[in-house]
């Protein structure tokens, strides 16, 4: 059975969740079918996760390409929405010559931000299924350039089946599509290997003080979203209570300077010597085993992926009351809620854990235990790939025919001139209304931008 899985990103410095997520559903279906044929379709240029598929010896067919879930809501100059739409539009017909050539069973795109591949096998009336990790939105910032209820609508109506990695995103997306098309798939993490990573010596001293008091970690890109200033504002908060505590964040920053603006507002704290930014690391386990609690501290997360991980070791987790996170913490038992509009209800939930400190050890122990379900069942891996191979030679919606030779057009007219280029433009810009309601794109002076990487 052959397989094309689409990836949105190329993780330029680590793997995020979603990738991961991905490579860990390809393997275990590998170790149950032995005959899975699977070829990703990913982003060029290459970054981690080319180098994770060459380290894996999985084939892979790289191409430029944007999204339709984009960082700004800043209107692009007309040149640039013209050779994205044609950088798409290339990706598409390329990933669609791609299939008639490979001939896949089924092809699963994996996150929300680009749905070339879905055109694609749509095009060709090949079975498609959705992985859906986070909200785009509200948790990274992206902007749907059609606005989210037409994009998650589209998710729907271009896919036989649609996995959410939580109940949260589950109900998130329910009153935009068919519910009969979803399924909540919990990730799951390699419970052994943590625990070897998390023997390891840290590459940074977490915890340098000589007296750290409460020992807590953060693992997570260091970005407002993840929510490093909620942390800080809370140890603030516990110092002017005399509470000692210390915190290490572990994760590399986005955005230039935003680590210095933390500091400044720990600084303005107190408490900037209770803090380590240990950046970007191959290893955060080693650092998560030395904590006495873990924080997931975010606006809100689909999942959760840290939160799993943090549990899997063994820590008691202090996590906010939104999103996928929240439905892994039994407060009291494995952990604490907060709420994330409260610094004095996050400082609270620490606190408990200084005045009972036996609890930091119970609820460490729940915290293995109450993950055991988690990822197994109806929600496991194995359910979804199950779902997943009874797609194959069942219906499946195929576009008009008129969808292949509007993500021609560019490639078709890209030789000319500038004048009859805006003409053009103006000709074509109309958008193809068929049952998802969008595919067309406006599109101007186009030029094929695709590229094609071997990655045997």
């Amino acid at each position: 059975m052959r397989v094309f899985f689409s990836n949105h990103s190329t993780a330029p410095v680590n793997l995020g969740g979603a990738e991961r997520s991905l490579l860990h559903l390809v393997e275990h279906w590998q170790s149950r079918r032995p005959d899975l044929e699977p070829h990703f379709l990913t982003k060029a240029p290459e970054g981690q996760f080319i180098k994770a598929l060459r380290a894996k010896n999985l084939p892979f067919t790289a191409y430029r390409f944007r999204g339709w879930a984009l960082p700004s809501d800043q209107p692009a100059p007309a040149a640039e929405v013209a050779s994205f739409a044609t950088a798409d539009y290339a990706a598409v017909t390329a990933m669609i010559r791609e299939m008639e050539k490979a001939k896949p069973d089924l092809v699963v795109t994996n996150t929300i931000v680009a749905p070339w591949a879905a055109f694609a096998a749509k095009t060709l009336g090949i079975p498609h299924a959705w992985f859906v990790r986070e909200y785009g939105d509200l948790d990274h910032g992206l902007q749907f350039q059609e606005g989210r209820d037409a994009t998650l609508s589209d998710i729907g109506l271009l896919s036989e089946a649609v996995f959410t990695n939580s109940r949260a995103v589950e109900a998130h997306l329910a009153g935009h599509m068919d519910p009969a098309l979803l399924s909540v798939v919990y990730p799951s993490v390699d419970a052994e290997k943590l625990t070897a990573l998390a023997g390891e010596t840290p590459a940074v001293e977490p915890f340098p003080q000589k007296d750290p008091g409460l020992r807590l970690v953060l693992v997570g890109r260091v970005e407002e979203s993840k929510g490093q200033f909620r942390a800080i504002d809370a140890l603030g908060e516990l110092a002017r209570r005399g509470v000692s505590a210390s915190l290490c964040l572990v994760g590399s920053w986005k955005h230039p300077g935003y680590d210095l603006e933390l500091r400044d507002r720990a600084r303005a704290l107190g408490v900037d010597d209770r803090i380590v930014f240990a950046g970007e690391q191959d290893n955060p386990f080693a650092f998560v085993a030395r904590a006495d609690v873990c924080l997931t501290a975010s606006t809100i997360e689909a999942f959760g992926r840290t939160t799993l991980e943090y549990l899997t070791l063994g820590k008691p987790v202090v996590a906010s009351n939104t999103g996928g996170s929240a439905e892994l913490i039994q407060p009291g038992v494995n952990g604490q809620l907060f709420d994330l509009e409260s610094t004095t209800g996050l400082a609270d939930a620490l606190e408990s854990y200084v005045t009972t400190p036996e609890s930091i050890r119970a609820h460490g122990e729940a915290a293995r235990q109450s993950i055991e379900h988690v990822g197994s069942g109806d929600t496991g891996l194995d359910a979804a790939i199950d779902r997943l191979e009874s797609l194959v030679g069942a219906p499946a919606y195929r576009l008009p025919a008129i969808a292949r030779y509007w993500f021609e057009l560019p490639a078709a007219y890209s030789s000319i001139g500038g004048t009859s280029a805006r003409a053009f433009a103006g000709l074509v810009k109309h958008r193809l209304v068929t049952r998802s309601g969008l595919i067309g794109r406006v599109l101007r002076s186009p030029r094929v931008v695709a590229r094609r990487i071997t990655g045997r």
